[in-house]
């Protein structure tokens, strides 16, 4: 039933059912990161798109790092999109395992810098760069499902077998605008985050 509606004709319900599933699987993830793990247990991790909360980046760093992990991001979810398991585009896997990794740092409190995911301080810098982030993620990830080329019909014992031509998966219009609104908000997260670090 989710798989159906994360793969639904109609994109707003796509988008809609994506947040639902981004909100359960963050909070489920800072649940289990804050009362499982041992508070800064993943500070040591490197994770690619964290390494902007460190002390030591210039300013022109993070504007590379960022920009990188963005457009790597971007790239990994729209080329995974072009492959389907029964009805979920793996675009979507891409997108939730990045999710879960946020959810566990959070929980963990294990980002860089000075600032505690516990705080109010925290929580809006979540919602002024992460939330933007991966709202654009969203956009994006639900905007190229039309993409779908190949499909199996089971996760494992069968081959991906190849359902159109590359001339005929293409976005719509609707497709086109979403995603040129989460440019949008990349620029609009990326300039926030910026101000932030360089403040």
């Amino acid at each position: 039933m989710v798989a159906i509606n994360l793969s639904h004709e109609k994109i707003w319900v796509r988008i809609l059912f994506t947040y639902i599933i981004f909100f359960i699987l963050l909070f489920s993830s800072i649940g289990i990161g804050f009362f499982l793990l041992p508070e800064g247990s993943l500070k040591e991790i490197p994770f690619l798109s964290l390494l902007a909360f460190e002390e030591e980046t210039t300013l022109v760093n993070l504007i590379i790092q960022t920009l990188f992990y963005n457009s790597f991001l971007m790239l990994l979810i729209v080329l995974t999109n072009h492959y389907q398991v029964k009805s979920f585009n793996l675009g979507y896997l891409a997108l939730f395992v990045n999710v879960v990794i946020l959810g566990l740092f959070a929980g963990t409190n294990s980002f860089s810098g000075e600032v505690s995911t516990f705080s109010l301080e925290g929580w809006i810098l979540f919602f002024q760069v992460g939330f933007l982030e991966f709202s654009a993620y969203i956009l994006i990830c639900c905007a190229t499902v039309d993409l779908t080329m190949f499909r199996a019909n089971k996760w494992r014992g069968e081959q991906f077998k190849k359902i159109r031509k590359f001339k005929e998966a293409h976005i719509s219009k609707k497709g086109g605008l979403i995603i040129l609104i989460a440019i949008i908000l990349l620029i609009i997260a990326a300039i926030n985050e910026w101000s932030f670090i360089s403040s």
